[in-house]
């Protein structure tokens, strides 16, 4: 069965991509599925502990997300001082950090292919996610649909790189790795190398770039506009 979830923006989005530093990031557009992965997860712990989390992490782990992008998206560029870390003897520092912050006009629609038994359960759990993102990236749940036998056209593969050539707004996004290479051998991802308590944890994470189908719709000084294709 397929479940598609939907979720209007309320606040700014913002949320860096992996591969930057915190000072000098760009925004993504949109959650990853690695971000989204995590989400899931969180709200599972929650709702039933670790121990499950533990038993759910196999099939969370190798969802295939896919997305519709909000009809449109306002990028916001700005610059702001920040403290860095307290050090001794240094005190509190200053410096000069950039930040964008998306302001989207429409529905975000996500979609995934599951079970009807664990569908019930990833409803359950998207509906108790508030924010994708950086903290204070509200997403308000508006609706869901488990009854399409089909994806519904308009969706984009994001857990999966964009091949050929295509038109459309280069994103980078991550995902969870499903195996892993130990020494000489292989194995599956498990929950402790992506869980926040294990310090030895190395996140499982593999980079790719998708295309969304966007078009450039106003270029400002300090913002970009872009649209759905057609629009």
């Amino acid at each position: 069965m397929w479940l598609v979830v939907d979720y209007e923006p309320v606040s700014a989005f913002g949320l860096r991509p992996s591969n930057t530093t915190a000072n000098g990031g760009k925004s993504l557009i949109c959650p990853t599925p690695y971000a989204m992965k995590m989400g899931l997860l969180d709200r599972l712990i929650r709702f039933g502990g670790e121990s499950y989390g533990r038993e759910v992490f196999p099939i969370i782990r190798d969802l295939q997300f896919y997305i519709r992008l909000p009809m449109a998206t306002a990028i916001n560029r700005t610059f702001q001082k920040v403290l860095r870390t307290w050090e001794k003897g240094k005190g509190w520092t200053e410096t000069i950090s950039q930040r964008e912050y998306c302001f989207q006009a429409g529905v975000l629609r996500i979609a995934t292919e599951t079970t009807p038994e664990f569908g019930d359960v990833l409803l359950r759990a998207f509906s108790a996610i508030n924010y994708f993102g950086r903290k204070g990236s509200f997403m308000q749940w508006v609706s869901y649909d488990n009854t399409t036998p089909f994806l519904p056209e308009g969706f984009v593969n994001a857990s999966q790189p964009t091949m050929g050539l295509v038109r459309g707004f280069l994103q980078r996004m991550d995902d969870m790795e499903q195996t892993k290479i130990e020494g000489k051998k292989e194995r599956p991802v498990v929950f402790d190398d992506v869980s926040v308590l294990n310090p030895k944890a190395t996140g499982a994470r593999r980079s790719y770039t998708v295309v969304f189908p966007y078009e450039l719709a106003y270029n400002g000084q300090n913002h970009t506009v872009y649209q759905l294709k057609g629009r």
